[in-house]
């Protein structure tokens, strides 16, 4: 706990070590005020007593001196509380962004894995707060440890024993609260998928994506139900324990303050023997009380510390997770993308996902030539998808080597690749941005040319989408800061812009024209074509008759190829792709007895 409470510290020094040292003395200042008060008071009851008896005292000099004491506490009280919350406030952005930084740097397949899941979601949730908190109750700790140390300096001349009580009455509590927090950590630990399930179902029920298929499908009282039950179970586990905690409580106070009123009687009866005077009555009345509330609050601090470490080594197990693997040699991303198409070339490469036992790709030997056109073509979960998130290295083969110009692709820095590499998933982001950033976004150095994004959509034929906006660029997109919401097709098109902003050598569509209708897919695909001069692309589609352009179709099939070739060199063969090209043909053609027949159209330039 020691090592993490310096860790922690060393974070918030790095985020304001002049607010960290102001508090520092702001709860020294208040411990030392505190044992000053005591004793001021000590020698003011004394100093009335002396007057009563006709001695020469000064008990309004004594009484100016312990209101100084309490201005300076009330002074370093706000002082310290008022300089939390500054550094609180900065060091919740220091540690969120600490968080996202390691996550920007951690490798894709971590974010596949539930664990990391669940274990980024704590960090994220509970551990900014938690940092801060735990350097904070050290102070606290050191605060109340040094008004302990004092009141136990006053309490000496009474008799060491005393001390003695005091410290043995507030060891239980503080057991409890060791105890209280290593359990609650334990539940909360075990509850993160809990937790993640609850906020996945209110996702449900409140999303505007998901509300109409909610609503028709009568799902809410079902959904409700199993979140009532997922929340229900936890809180009846926590309710349990802080029965269990109270129950204990309760009982070791009866113990502690049985021990502070016996110590409290036998001052009692020495002052009214004469034994001491009354001025040091009041002193260890006062000490005994303030000293076992300082020391149970010492513990207290010292307990909560502990509970904040546990959730805290959450954080450093996160920042301890290697980053992606980087090359030997610094990337600079000012450096201008390659401009000739590269040739791509896999080498007996195959791929295992993790805690699987079959292969997703297996054994792939294939070469795109520069400025050549790939098409993959297969069934769902064939391996397409995998193929082209190796290529972006998002994954790492488990054997064989990806060349790039023949230079393998693990030697690259991995922003270099991405650099060279430009990629739209199936599954793209919709950023609720403006339509311009939208775009944007795909050339970073190139967000603010409004003539490359102006150029980019016209590629993506999305120049309708965006002249029908009221601010066309600058107009803010999707529902979640009451922006425009596009259609699905229009999405896409947007998604499709930001691809072709990339100005690297190989462009990836992974299914890139799936919401929009087939003129508009056959449309797009023959831009691509027409400017294939400048790119090595690689897409997957469904739609066959759209790809009939590539230089060379893939079909996968259970991780492997299992055909290759050209159009019309796969429709010769009269193999795999050429029953899916002719079952897709039969699909546009109408009955013959239909009065609106027509030949096979499939698409502009159709199959037939």
């Amino acid at each position: 706990m020691l090592r993490r409470i310096l860790d922690t510290a060393s974070l918030i020094v790095r985020t304001s070590r002049w607010l960290l040292l102001a508090v520092i003395v702001c709860q020294l200042a208040d411990a030392l005020s505190s044992v000053a008060i005591a004793y001021v008071a000590k020698r003011l009851v004394d100093a009335v007593v002396t007057s009563t008896q006709g001695g020469a005292s000064q008990p309004l000099f004594w009484v100016g001196l312990e209101g100084l004491f309490v201005i300076l506490r009330v002074l370093s009280t706000h002082a310290s509380n008022y300089v939390q919350i500054v550094l609180r406030a900065r060091f919740s952005l220091r540690a969120s962004q600490l968080v996202l930084e390691k996550a920007c740097r951690i490798a894709y397949p971590h974010f596949e894995n539930p664990e990391f899941v669940n274990k980024i979601k704590h960090v994220r949730q509970e551990v900014g707060q938690r940092v801060i908190d735990l350097t904070i109750q050290s102070i606290t700790l050191l605060r109340h440890g040094a008004t302990v140390i004092g009141y136990s300096v006053l309490l000496w001349s009474f008799g060491p024993w005393v001390i003695g009580v005091m410290v043995a009455s507030a060891i239980p509590p503080f057991l409890l609260e060791i105890w209280f927090g290593r359990t609650s950590f334990e539940l909360q630990r075990a509850n993160i998928e809990r937790t993640r399930k609850s906020f996945y179902l209110e996702w449900l029920l409140t999303a505007e994506q998901n509300v109409k298929e909610i609503k028709l499908l009568g799902l809410g009282p079902w959904l409700l139900e199993r979140h009532r039950s997922i929340n229900e179970g936890y809180n009846k586990e926590e309710a349990s324990l802080a029965a269990v905690r109270g129950r204990r409580a309760v009982f070791l106070s009866f113990i502690s303050y049985a021990a502070l009123y016996a110590t409290y009687a036998y001052i009692v009866i020495r002052a009214a023997g004469g034994g001491i005077s009354l001025g040091s009555m009041t002193l260890y009345l006062m000490v005994l009380q303030q000293g076992q509330l300082a020391l149970n609050n010492a513990l207290l601090a010292l307990a909560k510390a502990y509970e904040h470490n546990l959730f805290i080594a959450q954080l450093f197990e996160f920042l301890a997770i290697p980053s992606e693997q980087e090359a030997e040699h610094p990337f600079d991303p000012a450096a201008p993308a390659q401009q000739a198409p590269p040739e791509i070339e896999f080498r007996g490469v195959s791929f295992r996902y993790p805690g699987t036992t079959r292969d997703a790709l297996h054994n792939v030997n294939l070469t795109l030539r520069s400025g050549e056109t790939l098409a993959l073509i297969g069934p769902n979960g064939s391996g397409k998808t995998t193929f082209v998130k190796l290529l972006a290295r998002l994954h790492q083969p488990t054997s064989g080597v990806i060349l790039l110009d023949g230079q393998d692709i693990a030697t690259l820095h991995p922003d270099q690749l991405r650099h060279r590499v430009g990629l739209i998933f199936q599954d793209f982001v919709r950023y609720q941005f403006s339509a311009g950033d939208n775009v944007g976004v795909g050339w970073l150095p190139a967000i603010q040319d409004r003539e490359a994004i102006r150029q980019a959509i016209v590629d993506a034929e999305a120049s309708p989408v965006v002249d029908r906006l009221s601010a066309g660029l600058d107009t803010p997109l999707g529902p979640a800061f009451g922006g425009v919401d596009l259609s699905g097709g229009q999405w896409q098109r947007l998604a499709l812009a930001r691809a072709f902003m990339h100005r690297g050598g190989v462009l990836v569509l992974d299914e890139p024209t799936a919401a929009l209708d087939p003129e508009a897919e056959t449309e797009i695909f023959q831009r691509i074509h027409d400017n294939k001069a400048n790119r090595t692309i690689v897409l997957i589609s469904h739609r066959l008759s759209s790809v009939r352009m590539a230089d060379q179709i893939v079909v996968f099939e259970n991780g492997q190829i299992i055909e290759r070739g050209s159009h019309s060199e796969l429709l010769a063969d009269n193999g795999r792709y050429a029953r899916m090209f002719r079952e897709q043909a039969e699909g546009y053609r109408l009955d013959e007895s239909e009065p609106s027949a027509k030949p096979v159209s499939a698409l502009r330039g159709s199959a037939r």
